[in-house]
């Protein structure tokens, strides 16, 4: 990654890899949509290298089925925010399983000790010494 390659430009990379590969697009179909740059141009881009440029991003876009570069940003950013948002599911789900296995419901407990935990007098019994 070059020092001025920024997350937002990682994000885009990352986008068009997955739209390329869902679409089946290869980089000399990016190669020719941009007037012929150069293999390795491409693939610097492709591989976050380097950074795209808005003007070729514009005539990226067509080829992923979006009108302009803004459609294509706001596209990558969608996709980052859907993982985010798996991500967030995936760890809440994770903590309620925990949760669950840590700490006892009341609704698992059996009856007994169900009904000691709601006698009032469950701590003058356990203090008041057996004769």
């Amino acid at each position: 990654m070059d020092s001025s390659t920024t997350r937002t430009d990682l994000v885009i990379c990352k986008y068009i890899s997955q739209a390329m590969e869902a679409n089946g697009i290869t980089q000399a179909d990016l190669s020719k949509a941009l007037e012929g740059r150069s293999k390795g141009y491409v693939s610097d881009r492709v591989l976050g290298k380097r950074s795209w440029a808005i003007s070729e991003l514009d005539r990226l876009a067509p080829l992923f089925g979006l009108p302009d570069a803004l459609s294509l940003v706001a596209a990558a950013c969608g996709s980052i925010s859907s993982e985010a948002a798996r991500a967030y599911e995936a760890r809440e789900r994770e903590s309620r399983i925990t949760d669950d296995l840590v700490e006892p419901r009341f609704e698992d407990l059996p009856p007994q000790e169900l009904a000691a935990s709601r006698d009032m007098n469950r701590n003058l019994e356990a203090e008041t010494p057996d004769e």
